[in-house]
């Protein structure tokens, strides 16, 4: 008897649900028209653009507010294994302990380089003075020559000459590369030969010679301006090493791309992975501007001009601690990025104390935009004018989590957008 009107008790909420579901859906869709898209009414939504504009404020607010929060701590909490001088060495760690990583030294005598040719310089737009017509010339590389051929039209000019044997050198696809490099100031042109490949070894070095004609001796495009070489350094005033390659292993997960030699120690320690907090001002910088941009293209909203205003006013202030730590805007009121200076915040520990002391201050820049972010995200109705949905619009609304516009009488409060007027 219990189960049976239990099942009754079902029936009748079940029908009485889908009665008023139905009388739902009808006044829903009846008051949605006014304000819908006149070519997509069938589906119940608000126009695209409007919607859009109410959804990008909301997520670009969140996105602020989340690059905040993690400007004020997280992005400086990680460390990392970093180059004491980056100019002359970068390196890269692949463990996942750099706590256990002890400092090392490594003084870089001699970088790795590939030979290197290059030959006269010519008046670029004067006559080619050698031979006319098909000449050819060999590139040899760690003994294997290659047989080349140059056309050479009357009325050539030295560049146009120097031009052709260089596409003919790199449309060889070895391990040589050829350029042209003239002087704007001099008019002088020189055609250079080079190796892709580092090091001192007679399997990567080259020659070039003619074979018929006068190519090479005409440019000078045999000249051995300098040849291969290999990298020397030492770690931790240890035995010297060498190596063709600037990329080296120093163990311990670590290795190592030098750049230059150095005249004293680079030093190889633990410290803060600036790479993550920069990554995070950058993402600082794309939301602020997402959300700026959304307020300040709707010049007609009043309420859009408030938030913009309100964004430019909050910086104000700190412009020129901003401005030290490489962070400024621009005259459209955007805000920008000085990658030298953000770059020298980052690595003297500018960057960091910058955030994370005006992070808990009520004062503080990181606290007075981070309160405003999060005040447009859970009220954003206070940066929307009603307007922005027509004249018709009369009755209080909200958007539930599918951006269907939906009045507080049938539906309460705590969607997505949480948006009323």
């Amino acid at each position: 008897m219990t189960i049976n009107n239990n099942i009754g008790a079902y029936s009748l909420f079940n029908t009485m649900y889908k009665n008023n579901m139905a009388l739902f859906s009808s006044k829903l869709n009846k008051n949605l028209y006014p304000f819908m898209n006149n070519s997509n009414k069938e589906a119940g939504k608000l126009g695209a653009d409007a919607v859009s504009y109410v959804s990008n404020l909301k997520t670009s607010s969140k996105a602020l507010s989340g690059a905040i929060s993690n400007l004020s701590g997280q992005a400086f909490s990680n460390s990392s294994i970093i180059s004491s001088d980056k100019d002359a060495m970068a390196v890269n760690y692949s463990g996942n302990r750099p706590s256990s990583v002890s400092p090392m030294k490594v003084k870089i005598e001699q970088v790795a380089a590939g030979q290197q040719n290059e030959g006269k310089g010519l008046e670029a737009k004067s006559a080619y003075g050698g031979a006319t017509g098909k000449n050819s010339f060999t590139v040899e590389i760690g003994g294997k020559a290659t047989e080349l051929s140059v056309n050479v039209a009357a009325g050539d000019t030295n560049k146009d000459v120097q031009q052709k044997m260089a596409d003919a050198i790199n449309k060889m696809g070895t391990s040589v590369k050829a350029t042209v490099e003239t002087d704007s100031k001099t008019n002088i042109s020189t055609l250079k030969v080079e190796s892709t490949v580092t090091g001192n070894d007679a399997k990567t070095s080259f020659k070039i010679s003619d074979k018929s004609g006068n190519l090479v001796a005409q440019t000078g495009a045999d000249n051995v301006a300098k040849v291969g070489q290999d990298a020397i350094y030492t770690v931790n005033g240890g035995a010297t090493q060498t190596s063709k390659s600037n990329t080296v292993n120093l163990g311990n997960g670590i290795s190592a791309t030098f750049k230059k030699a150095s005249g004293d120690d680079v030093t190889i320690s633990r410290g803060q992975d600036i790479d993550r907090a920069k990554k995070a001002v950058d993402d600082l910088v794309k939301s602020y501007n997402d959300l700026y941009a959304e307020a300040a293209q709707k010049t007609s909203d009043p309420k859009a001009q408030n938030l913009a205003t309100k964004m430019v006013n909050t910086a104000k202030p700190y412009v020129n601690s901003l401005s030290s730590i490489g962070i400024g805007f621009n005259s459209d009121g955007k805000m920008t990025i000085d990658s030298a200076t953000l770059n020298k915040a980052a690595e003297s520990g500018k960057l960091e104390k910058f955030f994370t002391e005006n992070a808990g201050k009520n004062y503080g820049y990181t606290n007075q935009l981070g309160k405003l972010a999060d005040n447009v995200s859970r009220n954003t109705s206070n940066y929307v004018s009603s307007s922005q949905f027509g004249s018709a619009l009369s009755e209080n609304f909200a958007y539930s989590s599918f951006g269907d516009l939906i009045q507080y009488n049938f539906l309460s409060a705590g969607s997505l957008f949480d948006f009323s007027f």
